[in-house]
């Protein structure tokens, strides 16, 4: 590339020999002048051309030489990372209800959370009856382990609506074979539904029968005892005359023959004196 530059360097000193022995200012020689300029111009272009393509072929030249590439940075994304599948496991440790006992679930969330949703209640018809805020009580540690406990007299108090839907009314128990809890976890983002359904054998309860507790007798109250005193009571029985049919007064003329035989008495008395 040596030459391209010797010829740039003699091009430039061809224009200055040229504007050294021109003189612009002289106006009896215009036309020479003029044609000056313009070869003037066109050297000065033609050194520049020289002088552009000679710096490019250094630069080429450098570059093949060297051996040096532009590096190329090639960003490559990370590979994203699908998430284990979330599996939670919840057991049934009260396979059956009578009526009489909590119901009592297992859980593992696996290190999340579980929370009690809906409750549905089936009868013989199969129909689904939604029960209303029924409270449970969840016991689980850091690991998500523990257990989800629906208390008897929860689910003894539990309500649901009547067939119109407008008017809640207490569960009839007796109505319905099985029960469906939901439950929801979630870890991470990671959501997780699922149902478990418990069968239901409530009797109606028995009717309440009050005995009835007999009269105690009455025990007879014992006399004071005095000392020295001795009290004697008779208890006199009034006997009544039976019964003759005859309705006649007797004591009333039994008084009239004791009168009759006293006055008697007294006119014999009273004539024997007299005699």
């Amino acid at each position: 590339m040596d030459y391209l530059f010797l010829i740039d360097i003699l091009c430039l000193f061809c224009i200055i020999r040229k504007v050294e022995k021109t003189s612009f200012w002289d106006k009896s020689n215009k036309e020479k002048t003029i044609m000056n300029k313009k070869l003037m111009t066109m050297l000065v272009a033609c050194a520049l051309s020289v002088s552009a393509l000679s710096t490019t072929a250094v630069f080429a030249e450098d570059a093949v030489v060297t051996g040096e590439t532009p590096a190329v940075t090639e960003t490559t994304p990370a590979p994203e990372t699908t998430p284990a599948a979330y599996e939670p496991e919840i057991t049934l440790l009260t396979p059956k209800w009578t009526g009489d006992s909590d119901i009592v679930f297992e859980v593992d969330a696996k290190g999340g959370a579980v929370y009690p949703q809906e409750m549905y209640v089936y009868g013989a018809d199969d129909a689904a009856m939604p029960i209303i805020s029924v409270p449970s009580k969840v016991e689980v540690n850091e690991e998500g382990k523990g257990k989800v406990t629906f208390t008897n007299d929860a689910l003894k108090n539990a309500k649901t609506w009547d067939d119109t839907f407008t008017n809640q009314i207490s569960v009839d128990w007796t109505k319905y074979s099985k029960i469906e809890f939901a439950f929801a976890f979630e870890l991470n983002g990671q959501d997780k539904y699922k149902s478990m359904y418990v069968e239901t054998s409530v009797k109606a309860p028995a009717p309440t029968v009050t005995p009835t507790t007999p009269a105690q007798p009455t025990t007879p109250t014992k006399p004071a005892e005095n000392k020295g005193t001795t009290t004697t009571t008779t208890t006199t029985t009034k006997k009544e005359a039976p019964k003759t049919g005859d309705t006649m007064n007797v004591a009333l003329y039994a008084s009239l023959l004791l009168v009759s035989a006293l006055a008697a008495v007294v006119l014999t008395t009273k004539k024997r004196i007299t005699e």
